[in-house]
């Protein structure tokens, strides 16, 4: 679709011929410059109706109309003290629409044909300004411009309107204004394209940038370096890993720009490395960076800041470190940003050290002009709080020049995690003291905390105070609230704040659905969950690999492997990847059902696809071997695990004693036994029961007896089925009469 489709299309008017003008003939707007025409005042019968009209009508007036006179002294004068009089809603009030529009018009011309461009700017704004708040439909500005013929259409009329459209977020009228211009052969400066474009950009309205991108490439202006670095910025944008990174238009985009002989700056450069990492990970960029290095092309910090901030991202920080030294070995100097990409990534991963050896190397840098900022110091902070250190954490807050509501944010939040709430609570009041509102973000960290320890009640009192100071809750205040209720098995209330969150227009993401299906699924109402599905996609939330996996594992739980598979089966028809999760939810489901052979297809495809089984995973087909006898590759399995260097627990153990128990085996199933309390793996009331029940069926009720007053002496309880067999062996009295 061409831009001038799209225009048409965006035009709701579709460039029909009629116009707002027509007030007057081309003979009349001229003589209505005539500076005699008003030399007697106006009386009552010449003024126009003090009445306002819509665009479309149409209204002849006298040419004695009382606007006019000021619009002959703005002509002949060029004052803008006479024009600034006129104000366009009390225009609109006194005379009308229609011939406040026609005069307006005149003016916007007169200050073109003068070059005084910032006039017809503000002119413009007032005529959009009153079209919006009176819902008037602004498509039609243009065809009013395009038909005054009080002055030589100016290609600078268009320029400003389209200007003033993108400031004003009317983005389609902006764009239709380019291709109406363009319709009677006038071409808005490169300037006012990039402008445009960069918005467009912004809004991500792709159709819109990719056809006035190629309209500008055929038909003119011709693009600069500058609207090439927007595109490229377009199609380079998108967080790290994400798949809206389209790095193989961002190459054309710079080849390109080398076939028509546009020299790429430092920014298109560095905006391009950015994709690189987003789409190929640091090392590609890291690839393109020195390639272009060999060659003398600009670098900058912001260049290799990207590759940086993309190996931070992956944890590999010894990487960035070694990319931050090549930078100041090959003459680019480090800026603030540089530190605080690495400042951060370490106090993430717990070396808060490094991170102030860091914040120290900025001072002691050769380039004095390097100053930590408030960002910096918030990495420290968080990095403090994230390892416990809230003492440490405190003496830094106090020694900050310049605090900020983020610094509070990140104290409050971590004294919260540490259930401080003494420390919260001076905090707050000091936060208060210093004229920061608490917002959002404090009120959040508060409820999160009683939410963590368990204190329903008292967070949704915060939640309630909260929303009696008149402090909106935003999406992550309800989650939490929301996952609180669901592991209480308050669904019911989770539901109905869901309802009250998207009445006041706070939206749920993937997150606060999660909670809901989660908790649905705890108690066994896997079918209700799977209604929310068609909810989420009206949202506009496409399901993710954990909602998946929650409600796959949920039907699992259910005995429903149908279910399960077919969403299994969506999945990848979706194109989301299933995880260790979700392979361990259905390996279990079928182990469950003794359908070994189609758990061991999945376990092997798990494997291939670089998914190591995790000791859940690997415990639920050692169970499944185990219970239909095949005793010795469970042991394979085992052995298998354990060379992963995963730790069995009680339950893989326990499998392998029953399994070897059922075999009547029972030599083996003490060796296993004996192995997990050497291994200092306690037995549980299943691990004693079974041995118990495999000595008693060999008839060796003295070895049984033993292990029952072992299992005593451990105090572990008994369950139902450990008294049943002690009842029918009368092990129970034996036990007694030795004690």
């Amino acid at each position: 679709m061409t831009l001038i489709e799209l225009g048409l299309l965006c035009n709701r008017t579709q460039l029909r011929q009629r116009y707002w003008l027509r007030v007057y003939s081309g003979a009349t707007s001229a003589s209505l410059l005539d500076e005699h025409s008003f030399d007697s005042a106006p009386n009552a019968e010449t003024k126009i109706a003090a009445e306002s009209y819509a665009p479309g009508d149409i209204l002849f007036v006298s040419r004695k109309c009382t606007l006019f006179p000021q619009v002959v002294r703005v002509f002949h004068s060029l004052n803008w003290r006479f024009a600034r009089e006129i104000r366009f809603f009390e225009a609109v009030e006194k005379y009308g629409f229609s011939h406040s529009i026609n005069a307006f018009c005149i003016m916007v011309h007169i200050f073109s044909s003068a070059g005084r461009l910032s006039e017809v700017n503000f002119l413009l704004r007032e005529v959009v300004c009153y079209c919006q708040e009176a819902k008037y439909d602004a498509f039609e500005l243009c065809p009013t411009l395009l038909e005054s013929s009080v002055a030589e259409i100016s290609v600078s009329v268009f320029e400003v309107l389209m200007t003033v459209f993108v400031s004003s977020s009317m983005l389609e009228h902006a764009v239709d204004v380019f291709v109406q211009a363009k319709s009677i052969g006038l071409t808005p400066n490169v300037r006012t394209c990039n402008f445009l474009l960069k918005f467009l950009v912004e809004k991500n309205k792709v159709e819109f940038v990719k056809s006035l991108f190629d309209e500008m490439k055929n038909n003119g202006p011709r693009p600069n370096v500058c609207s090439y670095s927007i595109l490229m910025n377009f199609y380079c944008k998108g967080d790290i890993g994400k798949a809206d990174t389209d790095i193989s238009q961002a190459t054309e985009i710079l080849n390109e720009m080398e076939r028509f002989g546009v020299h790429p700056t430092v920014v298109t450069y560095g905006t391009y490395i950015h994709g690189l990492c987003r789409a190929g990970g640091a090392e590609s960029g890291l690839k393109f960076l020195r390639n272009l290095r060999d060659r003398n092309q600009p670098l900058s910090s912001h260049c290799y800041n990207a590759i940086i901030h993309g190996f931070c991202h992956k944890g590999k920080l010894d990487e960035a470190v070694e990319v931050f030294e090549e930078m100041e070995r090959f003459g680019v100097s480090p800026d603030a940003h540089s530190y605080s990409i690495l400042i951060h990534g370490f106090c993430k991963k717990g070396d808060v050290a490094k991170g102030f050896s860091l914040l120290e190397g900025m001072f002691l840098h050769k380039d004095h002009s390097i100053r930590p900022s408030l960002v910096s110091y918030s990495s420290l902070l968080g990095g403090l709080c994230l390892s416990g250190q809230m003492e440490a954490a405190l003496e830094l807050f106090h020694k900050l020049e310049a605090l900020d509501q983020t610094s509070y944010n990140i104290l409050i939040n971590g004294y919260c995690k540490h259930g401080d709430f003494n420390s919260v609570c001076r905090l707050w009041i000091e936060m208060i003291g210093n004229n920061f509102v608490p917002d959002v973000y404090n009120c959040t960290s508060l409820v999160h905390a009683y939410c963590l320890m368990g204190c329903l009640e008292k967070a949704l009192e915060h939640f309630k105070l909260m929303l009696d100071r008149g402090v909106l809750p935003n999406t992550v205040t309800c989650t939490v609230i929301v996952n609180a209720y669901c592991r209480k098995g308050y669904i019911d209330e989770a539901f109905r704040l869901l309802d009250e969150m998207q009445e006041q227009g706070i939206i749920p993401n993937l997150f606060t659905f999660n909670a809901i299906i989660n908790g649905l699924c705890k108690e066994r109402k896997a079918e209700r969950a799977w209604e929310l599905f068609p909810l989420m996609l009206r949202r506009g939330l496409v399901p993710d690999v954990v909602i998946y996996s929650t409600l796959i594992d949920g039907f699992v739980k259910q005995s429903n492997l149908n279910a399960a598979f077919k969403l299994y089966a969506m999945m990848s028809k979706c194109g989301i990847a299933p995880n260790k999760v979700t392979y361990t939810s259905l390996i279990s489901g079928l182990c469950n059902v003794n359908r070994i052979k189609e758990a061991m297809n999945l376990f092997k495809e798990m494997k291939k696809k670089d998914l190591i089984p995790d000791a859940i995973c690997y415990t639920a087909i050692i169970a499944g071997f185990c219970k239909i006898g095949y005793v010795e590759k469970a042991c394979a399995l085992f052995t298998e695990m354990v060379q992963y260097g995963l730790l069995p627990d009680v339950v893989t153990y326990t499998c392998l004693v029953v399994g070897y128990c059922k075999s009547s085996r029972m030599d083996i199933a003490q060796q296993w036994f004996d192995e997990m309390k050497w291994k200092k793996v306690t037995p549980n009331v299943a691990t004693y029961t079974a041995l118990i029940t495999g000595y008693c069926r060999l008839g060796e009720q003295d070895k049984a007896l033993e292990v029952y007053n072992e299992m005593r002496k451990a105090s572990v309880l008994p369950d139902d089925l450990t008294l049943s067999v002690v009842s029918l062996w009368n092990l129970g009295n034996q036990g007694n009469e030795m004690t």
